[in-house]
């Protein structure tokens, strides 16, 4: 399912120390620009209460995942907060065998072929390529030969002229950080302009008004 509603539309926000002050506002001009997932990572400073408060929010609406998931505390606390999808930087065993255990999808980081499989053999539905700047599309589209089962989400140093890149090499869906989340749009609030900055990923991402 994770899969379907990642891949229908495939720009996911990462809210990396974002002030909680601002955070529903944020949030609200992503959804607005058509956003339908994001990801809170857990180094945020109150990223649980915003996980927990965005998906009470949202509910139905989008998906609200943790992200930066380091141990299986962390994992934990995520879920209890409400997160409806896990991910690592690293390939964790534990965390990921933790939250298949509690019925969380969990999209673990990874750098090599050898980890792609050995993260979906665990149970992850899908792998993310991290940091998918160092290795480029082309990467994508050579693995994609042997591993062409295994779903990609790409992450790190993805700009708005790289993110169709990785979509047409095969990746399902990109996650993007302060590329979307401009630090001066947030210092200065101005929340409408960031709502155009997602419609603009969108458009050039290639999903229509209607899909969203």
């Amino acid at each position: 399912m994770i899969i379907k509603q990642l891949s229908t539309v495939p720009l996911v926000p990462v809210l990396r120390n974002v002030p909680y002050a601002k955070s529903s506002c944020i949030i609200k001009a992503l959804v607005e620009g058509g956003a339908r997932s994001i990801e809170v990572t857990m180094e945020t400073d109150l990223a649980e209460k915003m996980i927990e408060e965005t998906a009470e929010a949202y509910r139905n609406r989008i998906l609200v995942g943790a992200g930066t998931v380091l141990t299986v505390d962390e994992c934990e606390r995520a879920i209890k907060a409400g997160a409806q999808f896990i991910v690592t930087p690293v390939l964790d065993e534990e965390v990921v065998r933790f939250a298949m255990k509690k019925e969380v999808p969990v999209i673990p980081g990874v750098f090599t072929p050898s980890e792609m499989l050995r993260a979906v053999n665990l149970g992850a539905p899908m792998i993310k390529l991290f940091p998918a700047s160092v290795l480029g599309p082309a990467f994508i589209r050579d693995v994609k030969g042997p591993l062409s089962h295994i779903p990609i989400m790409t992450t790190g140093g993805i700009t708005l002229d790289t993110a169709r890149d990785f979509l047409d090499a095969g990746a399902i869906a990109v996650g993007v950080g302060s590329a979307l989340l401009r630090k001066d749009l947030i210092d200065s609030e101005d929340w409408t302009q960031l709502t155009k900055e997602t419609r603009r990923w969108l458009e050039k991402l290639n999903i229509s008004r209607s899909t969203i």
